[in-house]
């Protein structure tokens, strides 16, 4: 029987994107790439939450009326776009999207450490940023989950208690009865350079959740879709491994309508392709052709 490792991933800054080396590779073992069926989120089936938080602060732009309800348009075309990809493969999937909102009052106030995303996130070590994004995360889960009311379960001895993400989701969880709760951060940067972000993907002991900063109906489905496995196929600018680089731009040439390689272009012209449909659980076996272009001839990976 052969063993199954986990894969061993370079992840730059531990967000969203990987360079994924195997040149050690052991041909006799299965791997398991790290985002694949993983965390909260597993797998992109059945009924899941998308839970969305909007967020103000004095440095980032306002959360008016119009822009919240225009950003939920968009999150709803999100849905709808990817509900249909999955209908196309016969998945059943039903995404329900859960606003966060106290007493009719929806935006939280709470501002990160270097006024925006990016100076919090690159401004510092990567280690560093992300702690500081985590903890403004967890801050806002904090006062979010305390909007859902006490818990109130006959059945428990241990109530749970608004304290961070762990608690929020674990909540969620509890009131939709669903395992898959997807935790989005919405901030208003509708027009100025910022990023987007999924964090901890790829781990197992802090729940994930992206960071969106625009109301931008690709790259909020891009983002949903780093959350249950999905990775970057695009070449970025922290992308220095020339292998990796290689690999990126073989999935560019032969996903040109993927949408985690090209989230700025319209959603009618996106698709999500037999790659990534393996990594959020939509197809059992990866195809042997783009796990040996991408991944390299070596690696075995795992099946569902």
């Amino acid at each position: 029987m052969k063993k199954i490792f986990i894969v061993t991933f370079i992840i730059v800054l531990m967000i969203s994107c990987s360079v994924i080396n195997f040149q050690s590779a052991d041909k006799d073992l299965v791997y398991r790439i790290p985002t694949v069926n993983n965390n909260v989120c597993k797998t992109l089936r059945g009924h899941v939450i998308l839970y969305a938080i909007f967020v103000d602060s004095k440095e980032t732009k306002p959360w008016t009326e119009y822009d919240i309800f225009s950003a939920m348009d968009s999150v709803n075309s999100a849905i709808n776009w990817i509900e249909e990809q999955a209908l196309q493969d016969s998945i059943f999937l039903n995404i329900d999207l859960v606003c966060h909102e106290n007493e009719g009052v929806i935006p939280i106030d709470n501002k990160l450490a270097r006024k925006n995303l990016t100076p919090t996130l690159f401004g510092q070590s990567s280690a560093s940023g992300i702690k500081s994004v985590d903890k403004w995360a967890d801050m806002i889960a904090k006062t979010a989950a305390k909007s859902l009311g006490p818990d109130t379960s006959k059945i428990t001895r241990t109530k749970i208690q608004p304290l961070d993400r762990d608690k929020l989701v674990a909540r969620l969880r509890d009131i939709y009865k669903t395992d898959n709760v997807a935790l989005m951060y919405f901030i208003n940067n509708y027009y100025t350079d910022e990023v987007s972000v999924a964090l901890h993907t790829a781990e197992d002991y802090n729940i994930e959740y992206a960071v969106v900063s625009f109301k931008n109906t690709p790259v909020i489905a891009h983002e949903f879709l780093h959350l249950f496995g999905a990775l970057d196929l695009y070449i970025a600018p922290w992308d220095k491994d020339r292998q990796g680089r290689k690999k990126k731009k073989f999935a560019m040439q032969e996903f040109p309508n993927e949408i985690m390689a090209f989230p700025y272009r319209k959603i009618e012209k996106l698709e999500i392709s037999p790659f990534t449909k393996y990594l959020i659980g939509w197809q059992d076996k990866m195809d042997d052709r783009y796990k040996d272009m991408i991944l390299g001839k070596k690696i075995n990976v795992e099946s569902y």
